[in-house]
């Protein structure tokens, strides 16, 4: 055995190399207009993605009515309070890491309240 040489064993430890991947991706929802709307999913990679909500190609930014979080089970959520008409369209969650790029989409149609008749 040479022990003497320069030379050293590389270890390379997997773990900290995964592309991002979903675990569990968005469904296309409906609802009535001031109602509240959660879209989630749950991922993997490492190192841990950079997560992206996008409105028809439009990032979301957090506001009043827009919340994000990440709950303690690793579930992703975006919440919408009190959508409005406005809010329909293709939602979309980026998610990126050194080692790649991944995303879903999801539809979300917000319908008018139903107007009750009077009559005098």
């Amino acid at each position: 055995m040479d022990f003497g040489g320069p030379e050293t064993t590389k270890i390379v430890d997997t773990r900290f190399k995964e592309p991002p991947a979903f675990q569990v991706t968005m469904n296309d929802q409906a609802v009535i207009e001031g109602q509240e709307v959660t879209m989630s999913v749950r991922l993997n990679g490492q190192p841990k993605p950079m997560l992206y909500w996008l409105r028809d190609r439009e990032t979301i930014k957090t506001d009043l009515r827009h919340t994000m979080r990440e709950t303690k089970d690793g579930t992703f959520e975006m919440t919408i309070n009190s959508a409005q008409k406005s809010d329909t369209g293709v939602y979309t969650c980026k998610i990126i890491n050194e080692y790649g790029t991944k995303q879903c989409a999801c539809k979300l149609e917000v319908k008018g309240t139903v107007q009750q008749g009077c009559l005098f």
